[in-house]
């Protein structure tokens, strides 16, 4: 495919790090190699990568085709320790969306590793990795209210800005789930875009911005259906579950 045929694509990653998948019952890690190879895979297809708010300027524009964004939600501490280096070897840009409620804090779901510190944030921002928002709390917004949504979506906006002294223009939902309500909520909170997972969403909805979730021992092979959105809708159906299920306990 050329440059231009190639459709946009965000990836969402959680943290770095080599964590066995059954000590990982969440899939929130990927292996430093594995990411090494992800973005071997976009370059070789011809993606540019870019920020998710640069991704997010250039659908406004119609003009995402050919450029990848790299996403990671929370704020992992790797992403500061391991993501950040790496990223400067390989000359890739990438956005870190964090739940400002966290900092410093072990993860909830993964309590053996913890979010970054305010420290440790604001040296990813001087790394020139794209802060964005990802809640304080880190509920899941498509069951709260729009005014329980813009609240925590705010707040996280004001906490992060503070912390950083620079603007926050972008959000993530947690769980990658939103509603109307929640996609209004993320626009009157003035965010420049906000995105969610599980390729839903749509290219054509700045505030709803669709996301594939890249999880622990992700193959190129499943890169490539997340390319095209192709990933998902497969899911639905149970041989392919099976499948997905077997490979995994082989790995």
């Amino acid at each position: 495919m050329s440059h231009g045929s190639l459709p946009p694509l965000a990836l969402a990653y959680h943290a770095v790090g080599d964590v066995p998948l059954r000590d990982d019952p969440h899939g929130l890690f990927v292996r430093a190699e594995d990411l090494r190879r992800h973005i071997a895979k976009l370059r070789e297809w011809g993606y540019r990568l870019v920020s998710f708010g640069v991704l997010a300027r250039l659908a406004a524009a119609g003009q995402a085709g050919g450029h990848a964004a790299l996403t990671f939600d929370d704020g992992f501490a790797d992403n500061y320790e391991i993501l950040t280096p790496l990223l400067a070897e390989l000359d890739a840009q990438a956005t870190v969306f964090v739940v400002s409620g966290w900092l410093g804090k072990p993860h909830r779901s993964a309590p053996s590793a913890r979010i970054v510190s305010a420290d440790e944030l604001r040296a990813l921002h001087e790394a020139g990795i794209e802060i964005g928002a990802h809640s304080v709390t880190h509920p899941d917004l498509s069951t709260l209210t729009y005014e329980e949504s813009k609240s925590e979506l705010e707040q996280s906006k004001r906490d992060l800005e503070r912390e950083l002294d620079a603007p926050v223009e972008v959000a993530a939902y947690p769980y990658g789930r939103a509603s109307a309500d929640t996609v209004r909520a993320a626009r009157d909170a003035g965010f420049l875009a906000a995105c969610a997972a599980m390729g839903l969403g749509s290219w054509d909805t700045p505030h709803h911005l669709p996301r594939q979730d890249m999880t622990n021992r992700c193959t190129l092979f499943g890169l490539r259906l997340k390319r095209d959105d192709r990933y998902e809708p497969l899911m639905r159906f149970a041989p392919a579950r099976a499948a997905r299920r077997l490979a995994r306990a082989v790995r």
